[in-house]
């Protein structure tokens, strides 16, 4: 696939709508716990997937691209819309240099699905929350937008922050994983993922997001807690 191509998909990825909810009303009708968690997983582990794929595609761009720096030896062997595509990718996740092949590889990767339905799972209980209902927001995210977002109703006096309000729950997991990869609280994450490539999974990843919440320890604890009893680990072979 050339380049001219892949810019376009990446476009598409980015700008146009996200496609039919997969968490309609029939979801939140369900009242039987397990079965609940068992049709969680079944739609949110789709949209984790289309995620990852996206972020695959901009892998590939980046790879291609240092391949033919590194062939040719300068930017001008390289064409204009390559390298149009690699600095909207380095804007995108906060890279200064679009010649820093470590800083775009450390960022640019997939997140272990397991991770992924955990986090959500967690954070939304399941999808019973007010929030992933009303605000399609499937991991917790904040904002401190005026106009956007939902107050928490357990909110701490002089707080001002909200729950981001998503168009789609896809949108709120593309917007997690790219939290995950250039946010400065989850570098160690990042860095762990580089060092051990195929390696690393859901479980290791867990000890990393100690910065996700406040709780800190107890939260990567019931993290792993969630993965393992919920045989969510087993999403990482997919």
């Amino acid at each position: 696939m050339n380049f001219a191509i892949k810019l376009l998909l990446l476009c598409v990825f980015c700008f146009i709508p996200l496609g039919a909810e997969t968490f309609t009303d029939d979801f939140f009708k369900i009242k039987n716990g397990m079965s609940q968690k068992k049709e969680f997983v079944k739609r949110m582990l789709p949209l984790i997937q289309k995620a990852n794929e996206n972020i695959f595609l901009e892998r590939k761009i980046i790879d291609d691209f240092f391949e033919a720096f590194q062939n040719g030896g300068d930017l001008n062997s390289i064409d204009n819309k390559t390298i149009e595509a690699v600095q909207f990718l380095a804007k995108k996740y906060n890279i200064d240099s679009i010649q820093d092949a470590k800083a775009f590889k450390a960022k640019v990767a997939p997140v272990p699905i397991s991770l992924a339905l955990t986090q959500a799972a967690v954070e939304t209980g399941w999808g019973k929350s007010r929030f992933f209902k009303e605000a399609k927001n499937a991991f917790g995210q904040w904002t401190y937008s005026v106009t956007n977002g939902l107050v928490p109703a357990k909110r701490e006096e002089g707080k001002t922050h909200k729950i981001r309000v998503f168009n789609s729950v896809q949108e709120s997991v593309n917007s997690y994983m790219l939290n995950l990869n250039r946010n400065n609280a989850y570098a160690d994450f990042r860095n762990l993922r580089f060092l051990l490539g195929s390696e690393f999974d859901g479980l290791t990843a867990s000890s990393k997001m100690i910065n996700y919440s406040q709780t800190r320890e107890q939260y990567v604890k019931l993290l792993r807690n969630v993965m393992i009893n919920d045989g969510l680990t087993e999403y990482d072979s997919l």
